[in-house]
C-alpha cells in the first residue's frame, strides 16, 4: 500500500492522514513513492475497518487515566 492508497481508503487529506496515525506531517512525507511500513499498513486497515489499532488504542487509554 502506498501514502496515496491510504489517502484514498481513509477518504482524507495527508495532514488528516498524520493525525489519524498520530504521527508527523514529515513521517507521512517520508513514505512518497514507496511502499508504507507494514505496521502503518496494518493500522490503516484497521482504521479503514472501524477499529482502532492497539498501538492508538494504548495512547488514548494513557491520556484517558489520571495522575496520580
Amino acid at each position: 500500500m502506498t501514502r496515496d492508497d491510504a489517502i484514498k481508503l481513509l477518504n482524507c487529506t495527508y495532514s488528516e492522514l498524520a493525525d489519524k496515525l498520530e504521527l508527523t506531517t514529515a513521517a507521512v512525507a517520508r513514505w512518497a513513492n514507496r511502499e508504507l511500513p507494514y505496521d502503518r499498513e496494518y493500522e490503516i486497515l484497521e482504521l479503514a475497518a472501524g477499529r482502532i489499532p492497539k498501538r492508538l488504542l494504548k495512547a488514548e487509554k494513557n491520556l484517558s487515566q489520571p495522575n496520580n
